[in-house]
């Protein structure tokens, strides 16, 4: 993907990848990704009223560990009351949806 931006003459990109699980996170380690955005990290409300569980802390401090130096960005569920425990985990930020809604 980079060098058909630099074939184009186009700056360089920044490349994301969203990941679920631990082996797409070391997947997208060795695939040299600027940055992984991980999720869910918490449970989060569906549109049908069903609920998607979350991975966890737990999941995202090793994702965080496995991705390393690879920034991750956690995703899923982030409020502002559980944001900082997800930067306490190693996530370099969070990234949201609902998060940055105002009602």
């Amino acid at each position: 993907m980079r060098d058909l931006f630099h074939s184009a003459g186009r700056p360089k990109p920044l490349i994301t990848l969203s990941c679920h699980s631990l082996a797409e996170v070391q997947r997208a380690r060795r695939e040299q990704v600027d940055a992984i955005v991980f999720a869910p990290v918490f449970e989060k409300p569906l549109a049908d009223g069903q609920k998607l569980p979350g991975q966890g802390l737990d999941q995202l401090r090793a994702a965080c560990i496995a991705a390393a130096p690879i920034p991750i960005f956690a995703l899923g569920g982030v409020t502002i009351e559980n944001a900082s425990e997800c930067l306490e985990a190693g996530a370099a930020g969070v990234a949201g949806i609902r998060l940055f809604h105002r009602s």
